[in-house]
């Protein structure tokens, strides 16, 4: 993204997904007050939180544009540790989700196993990814 042009529409299009996900936060907040019921508490809370880990993410993005992301030798160190231990923590929780899942027959904690098995499947993806681009900024570190 070199491009003043690019970078000014970029940037334009964080901002007004960061709304979006605002406008969604407050949804759920409105909305969980208005029932009783914890599942359906518990889904909105699920899709709140996906929420503001969008928004904290693309926070991220946007104070990155205007500074240089590099990772340091003790900053590997920390990566190289924490994909070692998460591998430790969560070695198991895909299977058992899977497990979990089977056993269950009713359909709103079905929908919420499910979704949690996504979830683990996806941090198992993250760490692959986490690794593959500690390789990356090791390489231009160097």
């Amino acid at each position: 993204m070199t491009l003043p042009k690019n970078r000014q529409r970029f940037e334009e299009l964080l901002t007004r997904w960061i709304g979006i996900e605002e406008k969604t936060i407050e949804t759920a907040d409105d909305l969980m007050g208005q029932s009783k019921n914890p599942m359906l508490k518990a889904i909105i809370d699920l899709l709140k939180r996906d929420s503001e880990k969008h928004k904290h993410t693309l926070e991220a993005i946007q104070h990155s544009l205007d500074h240089a992301v590099t990772f340091t030798t003790d900053d590997m160190r920390v990566v190289d540790t924490f994909i070692e231990k998460h591998a430790l923590i969560e070695k198991n929780a895909v299977e058992t989700a899977r497990q979990a899942l089977e056993m269950s027959s009713l359909p709103i904690p079905r929908f919420l196993l499910e979704n949690l098995l996504i979830d683990e499947k996806k941090h198992d993806a993250y760490m692959d990814e986490l690794n593959e681009l500690k390789l990356q900024m090791a390489k231009t570190t160097q």
